[in-house]
């Protein structure tokens, strides 16, 4: 898989189209490396939610983040902004950001602090659909540029990704990984159960606390830069899990993220090369890539019980 990433970049990066040098570093190159490095953070933000819910299928559009970057955007384009910024991807980016904390922060807030998974669950659930009413409300005041900016944005594209936004992706998955990969010992205690967990003498608010905000600030941050991408964040370490045939996180969290580095830029790479002259979504293809991957490694987990 790594051998297949490196491929990617290799025909992504290298000139073989007579594209220009200028074309390719000021458009093609920051692009592939946001692609990649956005698959990154979202595996492992997808990995941080399934550890919170202890659930395989669970994604940080559980807890609203999504949704709430979705509703930021919204308000952005709909309402003209609603932060003293230009027009600018920084701008859009900033709004999409807003929505998803402050969908965070009315979580903790009527959680009252960090609760049980299931408690968060449903509300999580509850806020999704409401930021979800809230953008079909605004798409219904919208004129038709509009509707279609923000349809662009809900696809999903790393189309916007300039210099040096690719860095500013990957800061965040740094220091989040750095975190998280030191309290691997912890994820793992807090897989066995909350007694497990505490008769280890480990905090359990403290390891929620890390998975909740990790997962959703990574999600909303990256989301902010390229709108909603699915199924990378879910079948990243759902292959590395079934490939590890563990879920230690120290054997899973690096082979989840370069999983998800190769979904997002397999799908980018295909959006753009796949019928010459025109670009397509990237949301559409992840999700033609990623669905039958997670059927048959459900099926073959069925089937192996």
């Amino acid at each position: 898989m790594v051998i297949f990433t490196l491929l990617l970049l290799v025909w992504n990066l290298i000139d073989f189209r007579d594209l220009g040098d200028f074309v390719m570093w000021e458009f093609r190159t920051p692009r592939v490396l946001g692609a990649l490095f956005a698959g990154w953070g979202l595996a492992m933000a997808g990995l941080m939610m399934q550890t919170l819910f202890r659930n395989p299928l669970a994604g940080p559009f559980l807890i609203g983040v999504t949704p709430g970057a979705g509703l930021g955007m919204a308000f952005y384009i709909f309402l003209g902004g609603f932060l003293p910024v230009s027009i600018s991807q920084f701008g859009s980016s900033l709004s999409a950001m807003i929505g998803a904390i402050a969908i965070l922060g009315l979580q903790l807030l009527l959680n009252r602090g960090f609760g049980t998974p299931i408690r968060m669950l449903l509300t999580g659930m509850v806020l999704g659909f409401l930021a979800s009413a809230l953008i079909q409300l605004m798409q219904q005041l919208s004129n038709i540029q509009e509707l279609q900016r923000f349809t662009f944005w809900g696809m999903g594209s790393f189309e916007k990704i300039q210099w040096p936004d690719p860095f500013w992706i990957l800061l965040p998955i740094l220091m989040i990984g750095i975190l998280f990969w030191s309290r691997r010992g912890s994820m793992d205690s807090y897989l066995l159960g909350d007694m497990v967990l505490q008769s280890d003498g480990i905090s359990l608010i403290h390891t929620r606390r890390i998975l909740v905000l990790g997962g959703a600030i990574l999600a909303g941050y990256i989301t902010s830069f390229c709108g909603p991408i699915g199924f990378v964040g879910l079948v990243g370490p759902h292959i590395a899990k079934r490939i590890a045939q563990t879920e230690s996180h120290q054997h899973v969290m690096f082979p989840s993220m370069l999983w998800g580095g190769f979904l997002s830029l397999a799908a980018d790479t295909i959006a753009h090369d796949m019928i010459p002259g025109m670009v397509f979504q990237v949301n559409p293809i992840t999700a033609l890539i990623g669905a039958p991957i997670l059927i048959w490694s459900l099926r073959q987990k069925k089937n192996s019980i």
